[in-house]
């Protein structure tokens, strides 16, 4: 810092990737305020995203949500750090309540804010999730809905397991601790999840912050990444889940299950679309390429392993 600034206080860290619009959004909603420091980790674009406020890092490559996570702590000045994604807008005075929550409760490693959909809606039984057992991972391989928070939102500073980290802050001190996110769940999916486990595994405590409100989207990167390649990634980081946390004989279980269910919605096609495919084509081409990754190891099909193999090098 040039002599006489000040320091921020908190760094946000925007994992960008082909979201220009969110993020020109996000970026008019960010304060003018020296105590709060915003960082723009560029993991693809489709134009120049110069200009105020935040600073762009630009790795020349896709470091995946954890990898850029990663990138944005190296550069990050504040204390606390803001994990954001493009579609999450602080309201007035957000960055501020995280701040005071942060002195509120000295145990909380991190904070979750309070999540509204566009028009209001709470977010918190998506967002505020138990860590997931064996045997919820099993039930949503066969598309049995499980792992979703409590149906009442929780009070100020009740801990919580799993709060996703589309708007998510960290001491900066306890990710440096734990070195940061796994690069390994590339590029998006369950690096949140194994970082909300190594936390709870390390007698660190996360607390809802419902004061900080932010506005937020959902399913953003889906619809650019396609259905398909969402469901490789997905399913591939959630065995990978599996195997560092609960042993290999459970990946080995999850394998067959995994099988079965990419076969049940095969099977189901003709009557139920999925939401998020555009054609019945599309939704067929995914699932057999999930079908596809399970019997190689993730090596087939050979275009998504290429695309999905993280860099070697994350900074």
């Amino acid at each position: 810092m040039k002599g006489g600034e000040m320091k921020p206080r908190l760094t946000g860290v925007v994992i960008h990737w082909h979201g220009e619009e969110l993020l020109d959004r996000l970026r008019r909603a960010w304060p003018n305020d020296p105590r709060f420091e915003l960082l723009v980790v560029d993991n693809g674009s489709s134009r120049s995203l110069e200009g105020a406020p935040g600073r762009v890092l630009s790795p020349g490559c896709n470091l995946g949500f954890a990898g850029a996570a990663n990138l944005g702590l190296e550069e990050a000045q504040g204390e606390v750090l803001l994990l954001l994604n493009p579609d999450a807008l602080p309201e007035t005075g957000a960055l501020e309540a995280l701040l005071e929550g942060f002195e509120r409760w000295p145990d909380a490693a991190g904070l979750a804010p309070r999540l509204l959909g566009d028009d209001g809606t709470p977010q918190h039984r998506w967002q505020l999730r138990p860590l997931p057992r064996p045997s919820t991972l099993l039930l949503q391989l066969l598309l049995i809905p499980a792992g979703e928070g409590a149906a009442d939102e929780p009070p100020p500073g009740t801990a919580v397991e799993q709060p996703a980290a589309a708007a998510l802050a960290f001491r900066r001190s306890v990710l440096e601790e734990l070195g940061g996110l796994d690069a390994g769940f590339y590029p998006a999916w369950f690096e949140d999840v194994d970082l909300a486990r190594r936390l709870r595994d390390s007698g660190q405590v996360l607390r809802y912050c419902p004061e900080a409100v932010f506005r937020h989207g959902l399913g953003a990167s889906v619809p650019r990444m396609g259905y398909g390649p969402f469901l490789w990634v997905y399913y591939r980081n959630l065995l990978r889940y599996l195997r560092l946390h609960h042993g290999a004989g459970w990946t080995t279980l999850a394998k067959p299950i995994l099988l079965l269910g990419m076969s049940l919605r095969l099977l189901l096609l003709p009557l139920r679309r999925p939401r998020r495919a555009k054609s019945r084509r599309e939704a067929a081409r995914g699932l057999l390429a999930v079908i596809a990754g399970v019997v190689s190891g993730w090596r087939r099909p050979h275009e998504l392993t290429v695309r999905f193999s993280p860099p070697r090098a994350t900074t």
